[in-house]
């Protein structure tokens, strides 16, 4: 088994992600981190998020520690929209498969 450093796993895991798509976002204060979070839901959830719902959801997850917090994330999280209907869908996640894997 080979190792390497932790810098060169971190730029390895940096170019894997660009190749797939992702792009650098900076995130200097923490308006703008909130304001990617935002984004990253809507877009992930197809919806438009109002103000009223966005803080809805932070208040769901600003519960309990970054592990605590980081499950609450995969899980379903319920919050009433601005027409009076409940949602549960938070994050959709999606399992790609590229076929069998090769030995």
């Amino acid at each position: 088994m080979t190792t390497q450093p932790e810098k060169a796993l971190e730029n390895n895991l940096i170019v894997q992600l660009r190749q797939l798509g992702y792009k650098k976002v900076l995130i200097p204060y923490e308006s703008a981190l909130l304001a990617n979070l935002k984004t990253q839901l809507e877009k992930h959830n197809k919806i438009k998020l109002s103000e009223r719902e966005f803080i809805q959801i932070l208040n769901a997850i600003n519960k309990g520690n970054v592990f605590e917090r980081a499950k609450i994330l995969r899980d379903r999280v319920a919050y009433l929209v601005d027409t009076g209907q409940v949602l549960f869908q938070f994050i959709q996640i999606f399992v790609i498969s590229k076929g069998p894997e090769t030995t």
